[in-house]
């Protein structure tokens, strides 16, 4: 757990990742989803918004990095929204990268393909966003919902 790193069994394999503690929680804080989905629309993914963000709504991250102090960084804030956004969605997507680059320099293989489930999924600005910084595929599952998977699992152990 010092590395921030958690598993979780699947079958006979284990699945290891990390959680970071950025996400649809920060983007919540700040737009209601009608102004999420509308904003996002308007982004232009390959134009850089320039803004450096590790957007945290308080203090304290789990993955990659291990730190229960590490600071959010949400400034400057411009004026307009859809900056804003877009630098909030790119931190997110610099900090996805960095996850797999941390899992990778602990031994994991290379990540070759990112499937995606919840909310994020239905965003195509972030999904651009974030195969620019990963290099590689970033699709939406078949089935979109957290509960799918934990039914599936449920389903495994009987």
């Amino acid at each position: 757990m010092a590395a921030g790193i958690y598993s979780h069994r699947l079958g006979d394999l284990w699945l290891a990742g990390g959680a970071s503690n950025t996400g649809g929680a920060v983007l919540r804080h700040y737009f209601a989803d009608e102004e999420l989905a509308a904003l996002s629309e308007q982004i232009a993914p390959h134009q850089p918004s320039g803004l450096d963000y590790y957007p945290l709504l308080t203090p304290g991250e789990r993955f990659p990095v291990n730190d229960p102090q590490y600071p959010p960084r949400l400034t400057p804030r411009p004026d307009d929204d859809l900056p804003f956004l877009q630098g909030l969605l790119e931190g997110i997507a610099r900090i996805e990268t960095q996850g797999y680059r941390r899992l990778m320099a602990l031994g994991s293989g290379p990540v070759r393909q990112v499937y995606t489930a919840g909310g994020g999924a239905a965003n195509q600005t972030w999904t651009v966003l974030r195969q620019q910084l990963l290099g590689v595929p970033a699709t939406a599952s078949n089935y979109t919902e957290a509960a799918y998977g934990a039914a599936l699992l449920a389903m495994m152990t009987e």
